[in-house]
């Protein structure tokens, strides 16, 4: 009796392999094709517009007006007392590309509460005096009547 129980049961296993093996046949039924993929195309590059990016950073300094009204650190000024109704000004940003160099200058004038955002090129003026010598990506080097100052972007003067 035992021997007919594993006959069957080695039948039954080789039919229910059978019958797996028959089942994957598409035998008539209809096959759905993948969709298209389009071809991969490369992306366009990035035109840099350093003019805008100037144009944006003029008009919107760093942190809200609120915090614009508040008092904030002077920018490097002259060591003269007679200087002492002279603009605070400090570094917003340096703007830099192949062909540009700006510099993104915050301005308070003596007795406003207000901000304001100028660009500077090299060879220009600032509030105090100084000149704009050179305009690089991490720093900016002035002539503050005739010694040369260099201010780092990312370290405290």
């Amino acid at each position: 009796m035992r021997q007919i129980a594993l006959a069957a049961a080695g039948a039954a296993a080789l039919l229910a392999f059978a019958a797996g093996w028959w089942g994957n046949d598409a035998g008539g039924r209809r096959e759905f094709a993948a969709p298209a993929v389009p071809e991969w195309v490369l992306p366009k590059p990035i035109v840099t517009d350093v003019s805008g990016f100037t144009k944006f950073l003029a008009r919107a300094p760093f942190g809200s007006p609120a915090e614009q009204a508040k008092p904030g650190p002077a920018g490097p000024q002259p060591a003269s007392p007679g200087n002492a109704a002279a603009a605070q000004w400090r570094v917003g940003g340096i703007v830099t590309s192949e062909t540009s160099r700006y510099l993104v200058v915050l301005i308070r004038r003596p007795g406003e509460n207000t901000t304001r955002t100028e660009v500077r090129n090299p060879g220009e003026e600032l509030p105090d005096g100084s000149i704009v010598r050179t305009v690089e990506s991490a720093d900016v080097t002035i002539d503050r009547q005739g010694t040369i100052i260099r201010i780092k972007m990312f370290a405290q003067n």
